[in-house]
């Protein structure tokens, strides 16, 4: 049997339990093949991302911060790449050509419904402007929600900003001007909590029925949800979305899409217990 050979490639990958929710989609699906992690330099990643298909890789993910530098790497998008204008997964089709896509979005939406907490016209504020921000932006504004976009370098959120707003209602704003602005939902995009780290931000932007979710995973509470805790009770991390989104990265690759609802049991059984 041909077992195709996938990876993560991203800055860092210690912390990524991709390996383990791969493992648990093959277990599920009963389909084999190997999924490892690759850490790489903002100056090697194309070349050893491309030498990983030449030298027989079937498919990749790709995570912080590499995700703008993958959109370019491929020969084929998908209309969420386009949209998105970023990939965090690559297959290789027809033996020659690399077709990215991007399953972020599709994942935080299918997390948003699990949670209920998917509604439209809602203020959400994004924290962050860089390839996970990119992932969101397209879904939530076809769901006609109103976001503010906000980065440690505002150049940035005023960029992506200007490339999303023909599909909605999206605006950058500085940290300084939050102060006394409300929000319904409050996302974390940046990599802070991947650092033990948070954001800078005023905490009268949050009140008790604010949503506020941390894009990363953690087993504990990030430094952003403790944040969060002080004013609101409605937290969740990135774990659902996560699953989510490897969910449909495994469905590119194998075309078969594993129990997203199970594959989260599994992990919590595993890493909760």
């Amino acid at each position: 049997m041909n077992i195709k050979k996938i990876a993560l490639f991203g800055n860092p990958v210690y912390h990524s339990k991709s390996p383990i929710i791969h493992k648990i989609f093959s277990y599920i699906t009963n389909i084999p093949y190997s999924y490892n992690k690759i850490n790489v330099s903002n100056k090697n990643f194309n070349i050893i991302a491309k030498n990983f298909f030449d030298f027989g890789g079937y498919g990749a993910n790709i995570t912080l911060p590499f995700k703008k530098k993958a959109f370019y790497l491929c020969d084929l998008l998908t209309e969420r790449a386009k949209l998105s204008k970023s990939v965090n997964v690559i297959t290789k089709i027809n033996n020659k050509y690399l077709l990215g896509d991007n399953t972020d979005g599709i994942g935080f939406i299918n997390d948003l419904k699990r949670l209920y907490i998917i509604y439209k016209k809602k203020k959400i504020l994004i924290i962050g402007a860089g390839g996970a921000a990119r992932g969101i932006i397209p879904p939530l504004l076809l769901y006609n929600n109103n976001i503010i976009i906000t980065n440690r370098t505002l150049e940035k959120a005023k960029k992506i900003s200007k490339e999303f707003n023909n599909l909605g209602n999206i605006k950058y704003i500085s940290n300084k001007k939050l102060f006394n602005k409300k929000f319904d939902i409050i996302i974390n995009a940046t990599s802070c909590s991947i650092k033990n780290k948070l954001p800078n931000l005023f905490n009268n932007i949050i009140n008790s029925n604010t949503f506020c979710y941390d894009m990363v995973y953690s087993k504990k509470n990030t430094y952003f949800l403790k944040w969060c805790l002080r004013k609101s009770k409605y937290i969740n991390d990135g774990l659902g979305m996560l699953i989510s989104q490897a969910a449909y990265s495994f469905l590119l690759w194998h075309n078969k899409m594993p129990s997203i609802k199970l594959s989260i049991e599994i992990f919590k059984k595993i890493n909760y217990n």
